[in-house]
């Protein structure tokens, strides 16, 4: 059986960069016995701290949405090789 020879081209047109942007959120209670100084401040550190510590991790439940934003890419943005063709980056 002979396989067929596939041919490999590259995309073409314009090209656009997307970026995703997903938000966590979770809304932590501090009870004034846990502050240095009861005030809003104090307690947005002290969860600040507790986050920077692993104390917090936010995860699938704390999923709050997501955003999508799409720019057209120039041929003289980095990727581009001057020729219209643009860099394929796989991640």
């Amino acid at each position: 059986m002979k396989k067929k020879q596939e041919r490999q081209t590259q995309p073409t047109g314009r090209a656009y960069q997307v970026t995703i942007t997903e938000t966590l959120r979770r809304t932590v209670t501090v009870h004034e016995s846990e502050l240095k100084a009861p005030t809003p401040d104090d307690a947005e550190q002290t969860v600040s701290d507790w986050w920077h510590n692993g104390q917090i991790i936010l995860v699938a439940e704390d999923f709050a949405g997501v955003e999508f934003e799409a720019r057209e890419v120039t041929e003289t943005e980095e990727g581009g090789d001057g020729n219209g063709r643009m860099e394929q980056v796989q991640y």
